[in-house]
């Protein structure tokens, strides 16, 4: 794999490889990068992988192959600490709470104690604070040059150090933002690259969707109507009567919240809502006023000021598309606790990220545990338009046939059925009982989760730890400290989780992980299949579902002394034609239906 990689990067190819669990995919790519002497940016799926590149494998392979290779890792923009508002909202105090002002002034108190102005480096204050949004910016809100704090920006600092960096770690989302909008610097970077790595790179094409999209808010619409009073406090309330409408814009947005029902909804339906469709018209009426009111930017403009007309200049035709949508794109609405938000998905990503690999003369690489369906690197090149790339396999070395068991239980109802959990919870009793605890058991949805655990709590003697009740990081480190815990978990836990030994020792996974088929955006492709004449399942439903699968079933054998237990509890694996499909896509393991065929396996301690 090294080997191939290096001759990839040699030649500026693209090179798409699969690598099963175990193959060391990590340093066969970063050592052909560390010795090619070229620039290289590496990106993955999440900040677990991007710290453990930055602080465990790069400055290991770099010392023992004795280099000075420089890394930095360059995270988005919302993880540095902004110096300008965090000193802007300081001073002001009309915040949302005393709470809020409160982490505001700790975080103003700690600037001059910070070494790079990440987030990571205020431990002490809550993931979940009110003051995040204040302390940090936005594309939309930082002032750039113009700002005072500029040549002091956290952000442009960690640039300026990612530009001199031999290797740069990004994540994903990064890559797009900045390949897409002149943002994050990217502008000086690639083009110095000699090759980029995507790790992780299975998401890609769910990323890249939101990137390629558009969307707006009602929180974003408030907080610019609230910063431009704020930059603007002489304003002339006779010529400029918008100032008084704080109030009617908040009923406007208030009326647009109600109007909507939870979650998810297709911009057809919202737009059948009897209650909805007034309100939108009040929300358009308003918007053209705040805009036709406004006087064009001036050279004596405060920078603040300027970058709120700048703002509103870009979100009002977003808003106007809305009114003239593009066929290529799915428009859904997406109802929060306290707001709502606009989107535009495109049908199709291919073309455009055709012409983003295009723009660079680089080498590019995309691994992943999961890339194929059956063998078949189709599911991923193809919607992300890469034509005829080279593709490798590189199987685990795990013995799965030797070190795991898959049980398929019988007797379980359909799971749309209300009985389901309940048998589901007499099934999975006795193998979690049996293991001793030390058990991931993985669901498709957070209500699920919650029900099972209050499901499972009485009968249980072992730790039970719940996504959710503690933040991941601390439920894994419990998870392996315990030794005999039964741990809970929804999408999170599905992948990059790594827990080696005996206390993992049985992956139990209630449903097939297909897509909500509610999902809009999922709708919305169905349809552009089926009007081609294909299967939206097909297509769409099942490859994803299988990846995701492949994913969650990943979690069990870590290294080649693992042994354990793989329960899939769905029915459908074994009833529905799909099946097959499904199993060809995971890795050879020996099947069994019988609950005492497990727990023997069990009781001979995971040998056969």
């Amino acid at each position: 794999m090294a080997k191939t990689i290096s001759e990839a990067i040699l030649q500026q190819s693209t090179l798409v490889i699969e690598a099963g669990t175990g193959t060391g995919k990590t340093f066969a790519y970063l050592i052909p990068c560390l010795l090619s002497g070229k620039k290289v940016v590496v990106s993955t799926a999440t900040k677990t992988l991007q710290d453990q590149l930055v602080h465990k494998d790069l400055p290991l392979l770099i010392q023992a192959l004795g280099l000075s290779t420089q890394v930095q890792n360059l995270k988005g923009r919302s993880n540095y600490i902004c110096r300008h508002r965090t000193q802007l909202y300081a001073e002001e105090g009309q915040l949302q709470s005393v709470a809020c002002a409160q982490d505001i002034a700790y975080v103003r108190e700690k600037l001059s104690q910070l070494t790079h102005g990440e987030r990571s480096e205020l431990p002490n204050l809550r993931e979940d604070s009110l003051a995040w949004p204040f302390v940090t910016s936005t594309t939309e809100n930082c002032l750039g040059r113009a700002c005072d704090d500029y040549d002091t920006c956290f952000l442009m600092q960690a640039r300026k150090r990612a530009i001199t960096a031999d290797v740069v770690v990004i994540n994903h989302h990064i890559f797009f933002a900045d390949s897409r909008l002149k943002e994050e610097g990217f502008g000086e970077l690639l083009p110095q690259v000699g090759a980029v790595i995507f790790d992780e790179a299975h998401q890609l094409a769910d990323i890249a969707e939101g990137f390629y999209g558009a969307q707006f808010g009602t929180r974003q619409i408030r907080e610019l109507f609230d910063d431009m009073l704020r930059a603007w406090p002489t304003l002339d309330l006779i010529n400029y009567p918008w100032k008084q409408w704080s109030v009617v814009l908040d009923q406007i947005l208030d009326k647009l919240w109600l109007a909507l029902p939870e979650g998810s909804c297709a911009w057809k339906r919202v737009r059948n809502i009897p209650t909805f469709q007034p309100a939108w018209v009040e929300f358009l009426e308003f918007m053209a006023q705040w805009v036709g009111t406004m006087p064009p930017a001036q050279a004596s403009d405060e920078p603040e000021l300027t970058q709120c007309k700048s703002r509103l200049a870009s979100l009002y035709p977003l808003i106007q598309q809305f009114s003239h949508l593009d066929v290529s794109q799915i428009p859904w609405v997406e109802k929060f606790k306290r707001s709502v938000v606009f989107h535009q998905t495109p049908l199709d990503i291919a073309a455009d990220f055709k012409q983003l690999l295009t723009r660079y003369a680089c080498a590019y690489i995309f691994t992943s545990a999961t890339l194929t369906l059956a063998n078949s690197f189709a599911c991923f090149t193809k919607p992300l338009g890469l034509d005829s790339p080279l593709t490798m396999q590189f199987p685990s070395p795990f013995d799965f046939m030797e070190q795991s068991l898959l049980y398929l239980p019988r007797g379980l109802p359909d799971p749309n059925n209300l009985r389901y959990y309940d048998v589901l919870l007499n099934k999975v009793l006795p193998v979690i009982i049996a293991c001793g605890g030390r058990c991931f058991f993985l669901f498709t949805s957070h209500r699920a989760l919650q029900d099972m655990a209050k499901r499972l709590r009485p009968h249980l003697s072992f730790p039970l730890l719940v996504q959710g009740e503690e933040a991941k990081p601390i439920l894994l480190a419990r998870f392996r400290e315990l030794g005999n815990a039964v741990l809970l978990g929804t999408a999170t836990f599905w992948e990059g989780v790594d827990v080696k030994g005996e206390a993992l020792s049985c992956v139990i996974i209630d449903k097939i992980p297909f897509l909500n088929p509610k999902d809009p955006v999922l709708q919305g492709k169905a349809q552009f299949y089926q009007a081609q004449g294909s299967s939206g399942f097909a297509e769409l439903s099942l490859p994803a579902a299988v990846l995701a699968l492949k994913q969650g079933v990943g979690r069990l054998i870590r290294d080649v002394s693992d042994r354990g237990v793989l329960m899939l509890a769905d029915p459908r694996l074994t009833g529905r034609a799909y099946g097959e499909h499904i199993f060809a896509s995971l890795p050879m393991m020996r099947k069994t239906r019988h609950e005492q065929t497990v727990l023997d396996f069990i009781e001979r301690g995971f040998k056969k």
